[in-house]
């Protein structure tokens, strides 16, 4: 008897299951290996009956499913690392990235002091280039952190072969930048400058645009997925009629 179609079949439940292709071939020539173990001890058996006693197709694609998520620490633990990692993660990148953008700034001032450029006094300089400076320092820190954020966890996603909870990272991250806030007060001769942060509501084009970056990172990175992964993301997420 052939024993082709068993392969073959596996085969196919594991491209289902939305597993790489060298995890594939491995995974076969290991039970192809078993097989061949099994004829030799028992020469009377058939090839298609030394697969048949490994198991069904769809319990072996199951369990290699399962074998593999485990190999990382996402795969073990996907609530902690998809859920709880945005909430952590989008913080920690806002401010570490703005204290680089800061350390960046003062880099430059003094090497504009070393240079002789003596830099503007609070109060004195255009008030045109205030509004710009305030303007793109609360863009970075409204938008490029979650945009960062987001794209992370779908680079980890793919990585795991866990695009599903790359996408529900990524809708976490959205909501967190949705409600974040930020105003920049220029500083003046009496006072120094301010940034406000926080969180808030506020039915504005700026806010809604704040929720769709990292919604658009994702939907960007689900289109360019490879098609066993859309094909296991739409197995196991079937569309009710």
């Amino acid at each position: 008897m052939d024993s082709q179609p068993w392969p073959d079949q596996l085969r196919s439940e594991l491209r289902r299951q939305g597993l790489p292709a060298a995890y594939i071939n491995r995974l076969l020539e290991e039970l192809a290996d078993h097989a061949l173990d099994s004829q030799t001890e028992n020469p009377s058996m058939e090839a298609q009956q030394a697969y048949a006693q490994l198991g069904t197709t769809n319990q072996l694609a199951a369990a290699a499913r399962r074998e593999f998520s485990r190999r990382t620490l996402a795969g073990r633990y996907p609530i902690l690392a998809f859920i709880v990692g945005p909430v952590l993660l989008a913080p920690v990148l806002l401010v570490s990235m703005t204290i680089a953008l800061c350390i960046l700034l003062g880099a430059i001032d003094y090497t504009l002091e070393l240079s002789g450029i003596k830099p503007p006094e609070p109060g004195d300089s255009d008030p045109w280039i205030e509004y710009w400076v305030t303007t793109c320092f609360n863009g970075f820190v409204r938008f490029l952190p979650f945009a960062l954020a987001a794209w992370l966890y779908c680079r980890w996603g793919k990585r795991c072969e866990m695009p599903r909870w790359a996408i529900a990272a990524c809708c976490i991250i959205a909501i967190i930048a949705g409600f974040f806030v930020s105003k920049s007060v220029p500083s003046t001769a009496d006072q120094p400058g301010l940034w406000i942060v926080g969180l808030g509501f506020r039915a504005n084009v700026r806010q809604l645009i704040q929720f769709l970056v990292p919604l658009a990172i994702a939907a960007c990175f689900f289109l360019r997925l490879p098609r066993n992964f859309v094909t296991a993301f739409r197995q196991s997420h079937p569309l009710t009629p």
